[in-house]
């Protein structure tokens, strides 16, 4: 049997306009991922909603059958529809590359074909017309030279971020085709923190252990809402990165409530509703320097949401090739989320830095327990990135780090 290999590599470091129903499709999408991802993962999390649903998008636009209404309903996507949900995809990234001053945004996908192997003209017009995918033809028969080739382009796709990603053992002598897509996003903050105000502070870990880390702290007008509900109360609170278009939103359970709790009622609706509802505010904001890094297989969690078709051998992916048996080993994604008090090494922000005086301001948004975090397009409210931070990674932070402070 043939086999395809889906790998969505992205990366954010810290930290136009597309249709109302995609962005609330979308938003679905990544609840119903996050939920299923939740099941296996209890710690941090880190994942796109919107890489995963290009490498779907790029099987389905090939699958047939039943393989390609799983994916549809999955992905919320319309039954009449042959793509024009990807082309307003490409509309968003045209609009967004327009605005590259202000930060850095990057999306590449790239086709690695077996040499000898067949694939459908038509499957390459419409992933070159969708996704802009590059055709690259590698013989994985040579699984080290081929990774080697395959790492080096997602290297230089993730400014260097992401090296030596594939070993070769990824690859057998049935792999045929791998899909990969890459994005890369740095952004400043709109207002940035102080390095000097950032001091060390308790974080209490889900399991009640405290650890220290560095807490950035700021006093800041910037959206902000408390939200009450069945006794359950939390904060959510917005900080926009330099340019408007991208922004940071964190959920942060109140100190009684678990970040389980807070997981179970986490829906479209209810994000949209915070998107809505946030007023400006003065906030006295801590929130920890922290590094998140995942690399997940999607396998189980599709599984979860009925993608099943297209991991057994009879599935119907005649649309890419004629070849008979071919079918998806593996639904891969790597993920580098960091935040930091600059959002980025971009260069210097606009933003106004304001002096921290604290306990003048009448709300205080202290993340120092588990919360919940998104990366939101701003003008079309479409989530980017999403995940949850239980421990802040300081094991990977450098001595020097600490040592500053």
């Amino acid at each position: 049997m043939d086999k395809i290999l889906l790998w969505s590599l992205l990366l954010i470091c810290s930290g136009s306009q597309a249709s109302r129903p995609l962005a609330q499709r979308n938003i679905e999408f990544a609840v119903d991922l996050y939920q299923a991802i939740c099941l296996s993962h209890k710690d941090n999390i880190i994942f796109s909603p919107l890489g995963t649903t290009l490498v779907l998008g790029m099987v389905q636009l090939g699958a047939k059958g039943n393989a390609q209404e799983q994916i549809r309903q999955t992905l919320k996507l319309q039954e009449n529809s042959t793509g024009e949900e990807f082309s307003v995809l490409e509309s968003f990234f045209s609009a967004i590359s327009e605005k590259r001053q202000e930060f850095t945004f990057n999306l590449a996908n790239a086709l690695y074909l077996q040499e000898g192997f067949t694939v459908k003209e038509q499957y390459l017009h419409s992933n070159k017309e969708f996704f802009q995918s590059a055709i690259k033809l590698v013989d994985f028969q040579d699984a080290k030279a081929s990774a080697e080739t395959i790492s080096t382009w997602v290297e230089s796709k993730t400014d260097g971020k992401i090296k030596n990603m594939f070993s070769g053992e990824e690859f057998g002598p049935l792999t045929r085709l791998i899909l990969v897509n890459a994005v890369y996003f740095k952004g400043d903050w709109k207002q940035k923190f102080t390095k000097e105000n950032t001091q060390l502070m308790n974080f209490t870990k889900k399991d009640g252990a405290a650890v220290k880390v560095p807490m950035m702290k700021a006093l800041l007008r910037t959206k902000y809402g408390y939200f009450s509900e069945s006794s359950v109360n939390y904060q959510v609170l917005e900080l926009p990165y330099k340019g408007d278009e991208f922004s940071l939103i964190i959920i942060l359970p109140a100190e009684d409530v678990n970040i389980e709790e807070m997981e179970k009622r986490i829906t479209a609706h209810r994000i949209l509703k915070w998107f809505s509802e946030m007023q400006e505010e003065e906030v006295e904001i801590s929130l920890p320097r922290f590094k998140v890094e995942l690399k997940l297989d999607f396998k189980e969690a599709l599984y979860s949401l009925n993608i099943t078709e297209i991991f057994s051998g009879g599935c119907d992916l005649s649309g890419i090739t004629d070849s008979a048996e071919v079918f998806v080993s593996q639904v891969m994604q790597h993920v580098f989320f960091e935040i930091n008090e600059d959002g980025s090494e971009a260069a210097a922000s606009t933003g106004m830095n304001i002096p921290v005086i604290m306990s003048l301001a009448q709300n205080q948004f202290t993340a120092n327990r588990p919360f919940l975090f998104i990366v939101k397009n701003s003008p079309t409210d479409s989530i980017l990135f999403m995940g949850k931070v239980t421990n802040p990674d300081t094991q990977k932070m450098k001595a020097r780090d600490l040592d500053s402070l």
